[in-house]
């Protein structure tokens, strides 16, 4: 089996898409498939992490992808798009392309089938037509189909639910040697994305250092971090730990009690491993997910990140107590067992055998 994968990843943008796809890769790697990863070449993106057994095409990245408008939400030009990737292809034909990117609609979709049998789409907007045999989206959605059938110009396999979040193997490994928490508050893990361009992670760290200053603190950040050299300084003078660009995060997780961040894809990590969570809304596509998180009990969600104060964190925190952390930490243990990636790989492979 052969496999195209589209999505992009940056600073500005986050890397959740790429690390998600990669997840995938590796399951179908594992399986024996061949793996083609095109991305566009992006200010600082974090190509790097596509593994050299895979071949990687970089896209032409234009103008406007310089800025800090180029969001992970941002639409771009899906023919040129499309024909930057055609060009690169040539006649290579791939069983499946993956298309995890906001930014590409039915139109992309439907050019990519030049070039691939089946189209399988991930996303949790469901604001844009889509063109796919095979639609997966993990949140926490009242009536999934419903809030996709206006979206979809064709029929599809659907994958909905947390029970097909794509979690990383490292996670499911971490998970068989832990249990839900006893709801102790004594080590905490902050972190809210590689780049985190809205500063929350100094803001929340600020909120610990006048609340709890003897927790033991685990903070992790990318290299591009805006804020690295400050919450170095902050870091070494309350005695926390600083991680930067770190693959091992399962680890951390796994030894925390509570974790502060975005409700974004590390969600699904955090419950796989039983974590309360404090999250805050960083981008659109967050919203909905904080909502549900917070409905089921699977953590408390804050709000907007501009809305956000450092008096907020610190509100929340001082109102914690070993019950509610104890709940909170035992249905999201219930809610994701972190064998996602294994259900959708069966998925793509028994589309190919039923051909």
């Amino acid at each position: 089996m052969q496999v195209l994968f589209r999505v992009d990843a940056s600073p500005v943008m986050g890397s959740g898409h790429l690390m998600r796809c990669l997840t995938l890769a590796r399951e179908l790697y594992e399986q024996g498939a061949g793996l083609t990863f095109a991305c566009r070449d992006l200010p600082a993106a974090p190509l790097a992490l596509v593994p050299s057994d895979y071949a990687l095409l970089r896209l032409p990245a234009s103008a406007a992808d310089e800025t800090a408008a180029c969001t992970a939400e941002a639409r771009i030009d899906n023919r040129a798009d499309a024909e930057a990737l055609h060009g690169l292809l040539g006649e290579r034909h791939f069983d499946w392309c993956v298309v995890d990117h906001y930014g590409l609609d039915a139109e992309w979709h439907g050019l990519a089938r030049r070039h691939a049998s089946r189209v399988m789409v991930l996303d949790d907007l469901a604001n844009r037509p889509l063109d796919c045999d095979l639609l997966l989206d993990p949140g926490l959605h009242a009536e999934p189909h419903a809030r996709y059938a206006s979206h979809l110009t064709c029929s599809a396999t659907t994958l909905f639910g947390p029970s097909y979040a794509l979690l990383r193997e490292e996670f499911l490994c971490a998970r068989e040697g832990i249990a839900p928490r006893a709801g102790e508050l004594k080590r905490l893990l902050v972190f809210f994305t590689g780049g985190d361009d809205q500063g929350e992670t100094l803001k929340a760290l600020q909120a610990l250092a006048d609340w709890r200053p003897q927790l033991q603190v685990d903070v992790v950040i990318g290299l591009g971090h805006g804020d690295h050299k400050v919450l170095e300084r902050l870091c070494t003078a309350q005695g926390w730990h600083l991680h930067c660009q770190i693959d091992y995060m399962a680890r951390l997780m796994a030894v925390a009690d509570l974790a502060i961040g975005a409700a974004g894809s590390s969600s699904w990590e955090r419950c796989a491993l039983g974590l309360p969570a404090l999250v805050v809304v960083l981008a659109e596509n967050q919203r909905e997910l904080a909502r549900g998180l917070d409905g089921l009990g699977l953590a408390i969600d804050l709000g907007e990140h501009a809305d956000v104060s450092s008096a907020d964190y610190q509100r929340v925190l001082e109102g914690l107590d070993a019950e509610l952390l104890r709940g909170m930490s035992r249905r999201a243990w219930d809610q994701v067992d972190g064998l996602g990636v294994a259900r959708v790989g069966r998925a793509l492979m028994d589309a190919m055998a039923g051909s």
